[in-house]
């Protein structure tokens, strides 16, 4: 492979119109979630107002100072949102935790022990909490689940899908490209022009890593820019304004096996989404290498992604909680409770940093697909 050949390729992508198209696409889609966006920015604006003389800790102070200043509804707000704070973390049980996400969402024996040692290994987390006080770090009050969970569910989230969506077409496309242009047979009938796909593979994955990378920078300034956030990216994610929504019926709180801000958890699940993105781009082009169609590979895996998202379901609700958690570790998963990485993730994990494990396993298995593909594919014949 050489620079030129790579350059060449990464030139003939872009140069397909449904590319820019589908991109400008995902980000008029990311303007419209931006517009149509619930916060109150008023109500956080008036709460950072306060945090140069008040501090950003709910403490007797702030309450007192707040209680001085002049009386208008959104100090009355904030007044009705600090009535009744208290340091969640302290004397707060993981075991108790454990049995109520056990009971409620009824895991067998076998996965229950795995559960229940799970939660064991977050007290040190909690003690860690406590002792900082991160619970009562104030945000945004009221508010800060709203702020928070449309950052991480609705916009990132957003994002992320747009771009396994590019990634997963376009490794197709990168494998399958001579087919479009009938020069396959030509190309690929010697092993020296199955060497072509290694810069396919390269380039395709670069544009998607772009693609990514691109998205979450214009997404995210233009959020930062209509919705100015301030210190609200230095807060705890565990303040106890944010919790964790397994169920309209069970809410806890937001737990991570660090403690993190909304800073250092959006950087983190960028940087971990990249990995991912890596990882479906990687499966899509291999399929397209070995079904050498675009259009049938991308059946195959859509197939594949109603296969796995199907028994997802299925286990759960027939209470098959070891086939549902292996369930858990392969990317469609991943992506679908992206809401919950980092933290405990209730039912969905039995072991701490299982989304990033999992991540770093999906990695491994595509290395050894790769290596068997770079063993046998050179002799596959062509048609």
């Amino acid at each position: 492979m050489t620079l030129h050949l790579l350059r060449f390729e990464m030139r003939k992508m872009i140069e397909q119109p449904m590319l820019v198209i589908f991109f400008i696409t995902s980000f008029l889609l990311n303007i419209i979630y931006i517009g149509t966006a619930d916060l109150d920015q008023g109500y956080l604006q008036f709460i950072q107002n306060k945090e140069p003389q008040m501090g950003s800790m709910i403490n007797e102070s702030f309450q007192q100072q707040l209680l001085e200043q002049p009386s208008n509804g959104y100090q009355q707000r904030l007044l009705t949102d600090l009535s009744e704070t208290e340091n969640v973390f302290e004397n707060y049980s993981t075991d108790q935790l454990a049995e109520e996400v056990i009971a409620f969402f009824q895991i067998n024996d076998s996965v229950a022990e795995e559960i229940r040692s799970k939660y064991q290994k977050l007290t040190l987390v909690v003690d860690q909490l406590a002792e900082e006080e991160a619970d009562l770090q104030i945000g945004a009050a009221g508010e800060t689940t709203r702020f928070f969970t449309f950052i991480r569910n609705r916009i990132f989230h957003a994002i992320l899908g747009e771009s396994l969506v590019f990634a997963v077409l376009l490794g197709l496309f990168g494998s399958t490209s001579e087919r479009f242009t009938r020069t396959d047979k030509l190309v690929f009938s010697s092993k020296t022009g199955r060497s072509v796909q290694i810069s396919k593979y390269i380039a395709s994955l670069i544009w998607t890593l772009l693609f990514y990378l691109l998205m979450s920078g214009l997404v995210f300034s233009l959020l930062s820019y209509t919705n100015p956030f301030g210190s609200l990216w230095q807060t705890s994610m565990s303040t106890q304004f944010h919790v964790n929504i397994y169920s309209p019926f069970f809410v806890i709180p937001f737990m991570t096996w660090l403690p993190m801000t909304l800073w250092n958890y959006t950087l983190l699940s960028l940087l971990l989404g990249l990995l991912l993105l890596g990882i479906c781009h990687g499966i899509s082009f291999l399929t397209g290498l070995w079904t050498n169609h675009f259009f049938r590979g991308f059946v195959l895996l859509v197939v594949l992604y109603t296969i796995l998202a199907g028994m997802e379901q299925v286990t759960q609700q027939l209470g098959w909680s070891n086939v549902y958690g292996l369930l858990m570790w392969q990317p469609i998963s991943l992506w679908n409770n992206q809401g919950y990485w980092f933290t405990e993730m209730g039912p969905y994990s039995t072991i701490p940093w299982q989304e990033t494990l999992a991540s770093l396993m999906n990695v491994g298995l595509l290395l050894i697909a790769g290596i068997f593909t770079g063993k046998y594919y050179p002799r596959k014949e062509v048609r």
